[in-house]
């Protein structure tokens, strides 16, 4: 089957049977190692909606693809302009880092950087280690109409394939500061910038969030650093009535984002 497949010319395509070739050993290095992938500026990919954002923003590398699934994803492949590794199941699970069953993945560059906008909206993370909660943050942010996140120093990186399958891809379009330091990158802003807190009395419903805004949430466990507090004064809460202490942080930031949201859409439909 697989020489009719050959046959028809899909893109630079190899067999790779060894879990002791080189290949497979250098994208088993870029899921397990953060500063290989920083060095190699890519990441691996898992699945068949990844691979085609992606391939949409000129992202994808490779694709490694299970001997046995090649038929189903021929499509696919034949729009890769990519090279195209099929491998056996043996392979696969030692690529699979996943929870789940695999049969597809991509290796993607890194998403060009750019400047930091001083005007624009921004979410701003301090320490987030969940990659779970990452990912779902991305994707509120990006649906709000927020183009740019900053990622302090010691947080999760963006190109872990677990974030990567958390934001379904949404973060290709987004613009995203790693190991910023957050007062440095902030000098200079000229929106409004709210830190979250549950220590205040100060309701994020107060305020007027029509205008730029800066979001700034803290680590899952231990909230804002006490540096970051005693920098930006302008400190908010979401306030709830029932007995809960607090939310899961994705569920805050998703709320924040979406409040800034709805404030802008009552906005715009006044003026109709």
């Amino acid at each position: 089957m697989l020489g009719i497949f050959y046959w028809n010319n899909v893109y630079n395509q190899q067999i790779i049977e060894s879990k002791d070739n080189a290949q497979v050993k250098r994208v088993v290095k870029l899921l397990k190692e953060s500063k290989f992938r920083n060095q190699e500026q890519q990441s691996v990919v898992y699945g068949e909606h990844l691979i085609i954002e992606a391939g949409r923003n000129k992202l994808l590398k490779q694709v490694w693809v299970l001997k046995e699934s090649y038929e189903k994803y021929y499509s696919l492949l034949s729009d890769c302009q990519c090279d195209i590794m099929v491998i056996p199941s043996t392979i696969m699970s030692k690529l699979n880092i996943l929870d789940s069953i695999v049969d597809i993945l991509g290796v993607i560059n890194f998403v060009a950087s750019t400047e930091f906008d001083n005007n624009a909206d921004c979410l701003v993370l301090e320490h987030i280690q969940d990659p779970g909660n990452l990912g779902t943050i991305l994707r509120a942010a990006s649906a709000s109409g927020i183009k740019q996140v900053v990622l302090s120093n010691n947080s999760v990186d963006i190109y872990n394939p677990k974030v990567l399958r958390a934001s379904q891809g949404i973060q290709f379009n987004l613009v995203i500061f790693t190991n910023a330091d957050i007062s440095n990158i902030l000098t200079n802003y000229q929106g409004q910038i709210l830190a979250f807190t549950p220590h205040t009395e100060n309701s994020l419903y107060e305020y007027d969030l029509t205008k730029p805004s800066a979001f700034i949430f803290g680590n899952e466990g231990q909230g804002l650093s006490d540096n970051i507090l005693e920098q930006f004064t302008q400190q908010v809460k979401i306030p709830m009535l029932g007995n809960a202490e607090s939310i899961n942080l994705a569920m805050a930031a998703t709320v924040a984002v979406f409040e800034m949201s709805r404030q802008r859409i009552y906005k715009k439909n006044e003026r109709k």
